[in-house]
């Protein structure tokens, strides 16, 4: 588990509107872990990240870490991603955005009807 909270002295209005909100990053790739991470955190969001399902579900159980989305990897090696939306789902409300480079059409609807608000395909772009 990785917390780092992103922080800016001088912030402008427009950095600064974002700080308040975590967003969970899900990602078995620590290089794309790193990506969206520092991608996110330039736009001045608090990060935390999870190398697995297990323990992404155990961060997002714990309220005191305050995570307001998840970004996650549908392909993760310990937990299907789609079943690791129906466990967050169970579990809690938070909005789901799904990331992968599978581009099929089923991959990215099966993940809206499961409940993912989007899906985006991997590589990220800033």
């Amino acid at each position: 588990m990785n917390s780092d909270k992103a922080s800016s002295s001088s912030a402008t209005h427009t950095e600064s509107c974002y700080r308040d909100i975590c967003i969970l990053i899900v990602d078995f790739d620590p290089i794309y872990l790193r990506v969206a991470s520092g991608m996110l955190r330039a736009l001045t969001y608090e990060v935390l990240t999870a190398h697995r399902a297990v323990e992404a579900l155990e961060m997002i159980q714990d309220e005191d870490l305050g995570i307001d989305m998840v970004l996650m990897e549908l392909h993760m090696p310990d937990m299907y991603g789609l079943d690791l939306l129906d466990e967050i789902k169970r579990i809690s409300d938070l909005p789901v955005l799904m990331m992968s480079f599978d581009r099929s059409e089923n991959a990215m609807l099966s993940s809206l009807e499961k409940g993912a608000y989007f899906y985006f395909t991997k590589p990220l772009y800033m």
